[in-house]
């Protein structure tokens, strides 16, 4: 943030107030050097279930934040990581709309498993979708090439199309915990989605490339969809 300060002293007051919980502690050697984690409260779901734009199914969760596994919170942190990531490279007149998985419970044409988060980026008229997987480094290589060939047959069995009047598929984005499964993820994918004829763009990265850039057209390794004129000679 870029008044640390407020934003502290804001968080600090809320812990107080009952209505968040910090999950910092002093015993835990290190902890200092990280930064803060924070979950919501049963007293924050009170004030927040009177805004329209949030669902109580997603609020009931909050209910659950307590026994939250650290391999969870984790991967809700990189989320968010890669929220901000977007939020920063986006141009001036772009508008955002993130969706994480709880939020697109009600999605029921989605692909299943749904993806980590659903982005749309709206540029005045035109808007283009996301579906964004986040993996961590325990994420066996057949997973990623799973989830690959499922995304391929959602696009062919149309749900999509059907239920979004047609509009273009989303594009894939990959986020890899290190270089080597990114470059793995890539080149399959590639590989099968060439051999598919699928309109399917794939993008991959890794989380650390992510948290730590600006904005840079190196930050994805970029496979785009066939063109219409090399579809049509396949």
């Amino acid at each position: 943030h870029k008044e640390p300060q407020p934003t502290q002293e804001l968080l600090k007051n809320l812990v107080i107030d009952g209505y968040i919980r910090s999950l910092y502690s002093r015993s835990i050697r290190n902890e200092n050097n990280k930064p803060g984690t924070f979950h919501l409260k049963a007293r924050a779901r009170h004030i927040l279930k009177k805004e329209k734009e949030c669902e109580l199914e997603s609020l009931d969760l909050i209910y659950k934040e307590k026994g939250r596994t650290k391999k969870f919170i984790e991967h809700c942190s990189a989320l968010a990581d890669i929220f901000i990531y977007f939020l920063i490279t986006k141009k001036e007149n772009e508008e955002i709309k993130f969706y994480t998985k709880t939020s697109l419970a009600g999605y029921k044409y989605f692909p299943d498993p749904k993806p980590d988060a659903f982005m749309a980026i709206k540029n005045g008229q035109e808007v283009t979708r996301y579906f964004i997987d986040l993996f961590d480094e325990y994420t066996p290589a057949w997973v990623y090439q799973k989830r690959i060939r499922d995304y391929i047959e959602y696009s062919r069995n149309g749900d999509w199309e059907a239920n979004t009047n047609n509009s273009k598929f989303p594009t894939l984005y990959f986020v890899c915990p290190n270089e080597t499964k990114k470059m793995h993820v890539f080149f399959y994918g590639k590989a099968k989605l060439e051999k598919s004829f699928e309109e399917i763009s794939l993008y991959a990265s890794t989380i650390s490339t992510l948290r730590f850039s600006k904005g840079s057209e190196s930050d994805w390794l970029k496979g785009e969809e066939p063109a219409a004129e090399e579809t049509a000679a396949g």
